[in-house]
């Protein structure tokens, strides 16, 4: 589920995302009177020019209501973005070239300066690293059936600011999940109907969908929800037809 890192180690990592790049891409375009690049082709260049090669990726949630769509997002090391620069125009790349070098020189200095008075720093960072572990035990003992990318989405989200690097990297969504609410509105009939029926034929299970953390409706408390994939979005449509058919 997850591609190859690039590069860790105990330091921040040098890596820049795609859509930073991208905006640096579009800056330096516009500059020099050069059409926008849209970010789904920019995935797709960025894809087909480290074809075969470790980077991170993952998918940006976006506001269904206001008609955003999700968006892919690549972590990728400053040495791979200037290949993926290489393919722009000579000014454009030149532009690109210098901007990621200062930032890369920057980065630089700031890892190879940061040093420690003595243990008292480590010691408090070990600790802190403790109590978030136990935490997140916790948290999946409390919320038990958990799809294991839901509980790397976790893990990254408390572990990572506490090391100061990303030691657990977002998992990569290769298939789309939809809510109770989305079957519905697919289906046209009510998201309550949709759960009767997937309780009533035991269909939440990992052949029809995952167990995710969710805001619920009704407070602000984090829940267990389950999310349909394609299988079980078919496999409630087919429930619902047999049903139809039978009255």
């Amino acid at each position: 589920m997850i591609n190859n890192i690039a590069n860790q180690s105990s330091f921040p990592a040098a890596t820049i995302d795609s859509q930073m790049l991208l905006k640096m891409v579009n800056e330096a375009r516009r500059l020099r009177g050069e059409k926008e690049v849209r970010n789904n082709d920019f995935i797709a260049r960025i894809k087909d020019e480290l074809e075969g090669e470790g980077y991170e990726i993952f998918v940006t949630p976006m506001d269904k209501k206001k008609g955003g769509a999700d968006q892919v997002v690549i972590v990728m090391t400053y040495k791979q973005a200037l290949r993926v620069d290489a393919r722009e125009s000579k000014a454009v790349r030149r532009s690109l070239v210098d901007k990621l070098e200062s930032m890369q020189q920057q980065l630089q200095q700031k890892t190879t300066t940061k040093k420690s008075p003595d243990g008292l720093e480590e010691f408090r960072k070990a600790r802190a690293l403790k109590m978030t572990v136990d935490t997140m035990k916790d948290l999946f003992d409390f919320l038990p059936h958990l799809a294991p990318e839901a509980k790397q989405v976790v893990a990254a989200s408390l572990i990572n600011p506490v090391v100061g690097f990303s030691a657990i990297p977002l998992p990569v969504i290769d298939e789309h999940h939809y809510s109770a609410s989305e079957v519905g509105t697919m289906l046209g009939i009510s998201a309550n109907k949709v759960g009767r029926i997937a309780n009533t034929y035991m269909l939440k299970t990992e052949k029809y969908g995952k167990w995710f953390i969710d805001k619920s409706a009704h407070s602000d408390k984090q829940v267990e929800t389950f999310r349909y994939n394609e299988a079980g979005v078919h496999k409630i449509e087919e429930l619902i037809e047999g049903e139809r058919k039978a009255a």
